[in-house]
């Protein structure tokens, strides 16, 4: 008996087999024996796929063809199920094994299997476990990961609208067109005292622009409402939240006029997050710790004083010119236990979406699925930047923010807290 098929015993026993005192006389069984020989040696080639000098994926999954097709399939899945929990198998073998369950009969497995996935098919798998569960919520929100990175992956649209409508939610636009059916006309002279320079972003309540101060001579961010009418209410309150909030980590608020429907705001060099991400920026996004700290130790200090931000995003997340990131659009921020709005496509808890009132939790899944793009976006440029480990460090953080309610870390605080225990200098 090899190593692996002890290991498997040990952990499984023999799942099949009656109690000893029904237990019938033993038969000769060599062929069965090989069999079982066979499926372990199969097992652990599986099991070494992503290993240092183990098998390679596609080896791998040819192994787990075969297995489907052997009377000992059950054996085997469930040796791999028990070897995933304590060592986590490589996506592609994981997202095959889920599929190999779901075929069992064992959807609960299956859901387990790819938990931590981040990969579109397995994402959208993960969204049909959830939905076959019941919680659409949760299905909604892991289709709209999906959405965000390709919206015309098969099924995935169709998917979104049926189970939004299933939970009474409006229809949401295009992702690849946020500010859809929205139109801001500015001349390069506004009624305030600033230059236009350019447009560097829009959404869908308003564009913001680099301009320039008049009198100051410093360049400061504009930001402009579609509809200065409609949205004033939006404006102030955006404008008092980021001023009671005024100090570290929170973009500065210089001028505000809600008659016009702008907002002018302190100027971020180094853009947002997210033109890091698109831009495959390691040089400001991989030292994770030197902005994911101070943006978590912001979330902590705002839920300190009883807000929730309720768009954290890397859109919203800026960076000045020596790196540090600033908070910005406390838009559609709330006290904790006020009824919330609409959030970003992609970027709201399940709970939210399930019509829960404003938590802090909502926002450490902002920040869990920020951190999970940034991982994303920097893959391609993590080998030959000798970023080969990032992952395997941050995504366990990125799974604690985006994991069920009940396991989620609470706030701010916690992620810090996590930060400097397990990842400081990560």
């Amino acid at each position: 008996m090899g190593l692996w098929t002890k290991l498997v015993e040990a952990v499984l026993g023999d799942l099949d087999a009656p109690d000893d005192a029904q237990r019938p006389a033993p038969a000769p069984a060599d062929g069965l024996r090989e069999a079982r020989d066979d499926v372990d040696r199969d097992v652990m080639l599986i099991a070494s796929a992503g290993q240092l000098g183990g098998a390679t994926v596609e080896a791998a999954l040819a192994a787990l063809r075969r297995l489907r097709a052997s009377p000992l399939q059950g054996r085997a899945l469930d040796a791999l199920v028990a070897r995933h929990a304590s060592r986590p198998l490589v996506e592609p073998i994981a997202l095959a094994v889920a599929h190999s369950l779901v075929d069992r009969g064992e959807p609960s497995a299956a859901l387990r299997m790819v938990a931590n996935a981040t990969s579109a098919h397995a994402l959208l798998l993960t969204a049909d476990l959830h939905a076959e569960r019941g919680d659409l919520a949760s299905a909604v929100a892991t289709c709209e990961r999906v959405l965000l990175r390709e919206l015309d992956h098969p099924g995935a649209r169709e998917r979104h609208r049926r189970w939004r409508a299933a939970l009474g939610l409006a229809a949401e636009p295009d992702a690849r067109r946020p500010d859809a059916g929205t139109t801001t006309v500015v001349t390069s002279e506004p009624d305030a005292p600033y230059v236009l320079v350019r447009e560097v972003g829009r959404g869908g309540a308003g564009a913001v622009y680099e301009a320039e101060d008049r009198e100051l001579g410093r360049r400061i961010a504009l930001k402009v409402y579609h509809d200065p009418s409609h949205h004033r209410a939006q404006l102030t309150h955006e404008a008092n939240v980021a001023a009671a909030l005024a100090g570290p980590g929170v973009l500065r608020v210089f001028d505000v006029d809600p008659g016009h429907g702008w907002i002018a705001l302190d100027w971020a060099p180094a853009g947002s997050i997210r033109d890091r991400v698109r831009a495959r920026d390691a040089s400001l996004l991989a030292p994770m710790a030197r902005w994911a700290l101070p943006l978590a130790a912001t979330l902590a200090r705002v839920h300190a004083a009883g807000w929730v931000h309720l768009d954290v995003k890397p859109a919203n997340v800026l960076l000045a010119a020596d790196g540090a990131p600033l908070l910005a659009d406390f838009g559609t921020a709330r006290r904790a236990g006020e009824a919330t709005t609409p959030g970003s496509f992609g970027y709201v808890s399940p709970e939210r979406l399930a019509g829960r009132a404003a938590d802090p939790r909502d926002d450490v899944y902002g920040f869990g699925r920020l951190l999970e793009d940034v991982l994303h976006g920097l893959a391609p440029a993590a080998p030959r930047a000798g970023l080969a480990s990032l992952a395997e460090r941050w995504y366990p953080l990125a799974q604690a923010c985006v994991a069920k309610e009940d396991t989620r870390l609470a706030d701010g605080a916690q992620i810090a807290t996590r930060i400097r225990t397990e990842l400081m200098g990560a």
